[in-house]
Parts: C-alpha cells; sequence; structure tokens
C-alpha cells in the first residue's frame, strides 16, 4: 500500500511528461513537414506531379493546335520535363520564402511550338502565309499562358501564406513545450532513487508519448480517409494524398520509435534490478 501511494506522484509526473513529450514531438513533426519547404519539393517529385502536369500542358497544347489542323505528335515534345521541374520547385521556394515567383521556359515554349509547326510545315510542303502566321503566334501565345497557369496553382500560395503566418508561434510553442518537458522529465527521474528505477520510469515516460504520437495517425492512415479526399485534378489529387500521408506517416514513425525506445529501456531496467537482487542475494 506505502509503495502504491509513494508512486503516484511519479505515475502524474510520468503521464504529464508523456503529454509533454508527445506536444513536443508533434511540434516537431510538423516543423519538419508542414514547415519545410524540401518536404513538399520532394513529395511534389515522388508522387510524379510534375510528369503528370506536364502531360496535362502538353495535352492543352494539342487541343490548341488541333483548332488550327495540327496533329498532335508535332507538339509532342513541345514542354521540357526538366523546365517544369525547376518552375515548380521554384515556385514552392517564392511560397516559403515570401519572395516573387518569376515563371522561366515560357520563350522556350513558344520557340519549341514554332520549330516544330515550321519544321512539319517544311515537310508536308505547306506554304505558311500571314494568315497562318498570325494563327501560329496566337496558338503560341495561348499555350504560353496555359504554361503559367499549370505551374502557378492559387491552392499552394494560399496554404503556403497561412502555414508560414504561424511559423514564428510554433517555434516559440516547440521551445516552451520542450523546455517544460526537460523540466517534469528531470523532476521524475530525481524522485527514483536507483538507477534501474530511473530507467524503467523514463520507459513509461517515453511509451506514453509514443503510443499517443502513433495510434490516432495509424488509424487515420489505415481507415483510407486520406484516398477518399474530393479533388478533381489527377495530378493535384496525387500530390495532396501523397503530401498528407507522408505527413500523418511521420507521426507514426515518430511514435513508433519512441515505442521500441520505451521497450529497450524496459529490457534494460530489468535486466539491472535482476543483478542487482542477484548481487544482493
Amino acid at each position: 500500500m506505502k509503495q502504491a501511494t509513494r508512486n503516484v506522484p511519479r505515475w502524474i509526473l510520468a503521464f504529464i511528461g508523456s503529454l509533454l513529450l508527445f506536444a513536443t514531438l508533434a511540434l516537431i513533426c510538423i516543423r519538419m513537414t508542414l514547415f519545410n519547404q524540401n518536404f513538399m519539393i520532394k513529395q511534389i517529385h515522388q508522387t510524379e506531379y510534375v510528369e503528370t502536369i506536364r502531360k496535362d500542358m502538353t495535352q492543352s497544347i494539342q487541343d490548341l493546335g488541333r483548332g488550327s489542323n495540327i496533329p498532335p505528335e508535332v507538339l509532342a515534345d513541345v514542354v521540357s520535363e526538366k523546365t517544369v521541374s525547376a518552375n515548380v520547385d521554384n515556385y514552392i521556394r517564392s511560397i516559403y520564402q515570401e519572395v516573387p515567383f518569376e515563371i522561366q521556359g515560357e520563350d522556350q515554349v513558344k520557340d519549341n511550338i514554332m520549330k516544330n509547326v515550321t519544321q512539319y510545315a517544311q515537310q508536308k510542303n505547306i506554304a505558311i502565309d500571314e494568315t497562318t502566321q498570325n494563327n501560329l503566334n496566337n496558338l503560341a501565345a495561348s499555350a504560353t499562358k496555359n504554361y503559367s497557369s499549370y505551374i502557378e496553382i492559387p491552392y499552394l500560395l494560399s496554404y503556403g501564406k497561412k502555414v508560414m503566418a504561424f511559423k514564428s508561434a510554433l517555434t516559440l510553442i516547440l521551445i516552451i513545450a520542450g523546455a517544460a518537458f526537460l523540466l517534469v522529465f528531470v523532476g521524475l527521474l530525481l524522485m527514483a532513487k536507483m538507477k534501474h528505477q530511473k530507467i524503467r520510469w523514463s520507459s513509461v515516460t517515453f511509451l506514453g508519448g509514443g503510443l499517443m504520437l502513433a495510434v490516432l495517425p495509424a488509424i487515420i492512415y489505415f481507415s483510407g480517409v486520406i484516398d477518399r479526399l474530393g479533388i478533381m485534378s489527377e495530378g493535384l489529387y496525387q500530390f495532396v494524398t501523397g503530401y498528407i500521408t507522408a505527413f500523418d506517416l511521420s507521426f507514426v514513425f515518430a511514435g513508433l520509435g519512441l515505442t521500441v525506445l520505451a521497450l529497450l529501456l524496459v529490457l534494460i531496467s530489468e535486466r539491472m534490478r535482476s543483478k542487482k537482487i542477484h548481487n544482493v542475494r
């Protein structure tokens, strides 16, 4: 009875420590994902977002070409994947760094269209008169306009501005939560006299924090709710679902890592306790 009463303050501190540890690691996960431009860029490339929007751009240009009796294959390679990738990366960086975005490669797309159509006309012995040239110029101008609209997505800009508005507050809360956890954790360790007890109570704190981090995100991941997001654009759907899934899994992996650490500490604690009992005997 005395032992149980003596452990009540330790359990309270361990629970508070678990909550603070959960809060600290959750904020770190958020800081390393939602507030990290490299995380978004990585997800864009992993979900093949660049390849998808390049395909959409090409199809849009080919549709414009059909109106001028230009076969789709003539305009199949006017958009460079490398240029699209560089533009998307720069667009993301401009959002997070809050600097103006300047699209690149528009002139190259226009030149590619003019070059391909001119070569096609020469192969088919089609004369390009003034009217045809004007139509071709209008085609190139329309294609260039569509090119920029695929890269400069308003949703990402709005999202990025909202996220960055909380960056300073997040950092401050992270520091406070981390400092509070250290104080509680040190207090818990001071309440335990023996080494194996310190390790055991540390494992309790880590296990609680790990389970808090992992359980709910794991439920969300396996429920399939992320895959049911109603986004019409194929490229944007793949990116958003991949982005949210990676964000969700960052909590799961952090929680599992903490849980494994807690279990290792339990084994170490029990080994030290058994060794101590054996030495006393």
